[in-house]
Formats: C-alpha cells, sequence, structure tokens
C-alpha cells in the first residue's frame, strides 16, 4: 500500500466530502479501481481512527535471564 500526492484536481471519494482530493492511497493487487483519492481532513481523520483501533505494544524493560 502506498499514499502519494495528487497532480490533478480530483474530488475526494470519502463519503459525502466536496474537498478537492491531495493524496492517494494505492493498493497492491486490486482491479481497476487501485487508488482511493481523499482530502487531508479526511486523512486525519482517518488516521485518528485507525490509531484508537491498532495501538502498538509497549518495549518491555530489559530484565536479567537467570540471576543469582
Amino acid at each position: 500500500m502506498q499514499l502519494t500526492t495528487v497532480k490533478h484536481k480530483i474530488k475526494c471519494e470519502m463519503g459525502t466530502c466536496k474537498n478537492n482530493a491531495t493524496h492517494s492511497i494505492k493498493m497492491d493487487r486490486v482491479g481497476i479501481r487501485s487508488q482511493i483519492h481523499i482530502c487531508d481532513d479526511c486523512l486525519h481523520e482517518l488516521y485518528d481512527i485507525v490509531a484508537q483501533a491498532i495501538v502498538p505494544k509497549s518495549i518491555e524493560t530489559a530484565k536479567r535471564k537467570g540471576g543469582k
């Protein structure tokens, strides 16, 4: 999956958004409609939703293995 900048004037494809798209999400191994054009506002909202659903695991503190 790749995130690219849109060079042409294209409308955002997220719901009923009427803004112009600034980015395009290109997916691998998909048919004719392999891109989703998205504006900055919708991209930030999508990022917030994904960040709530997927939380990275914290790094465990290093502990000694086997002690005396």
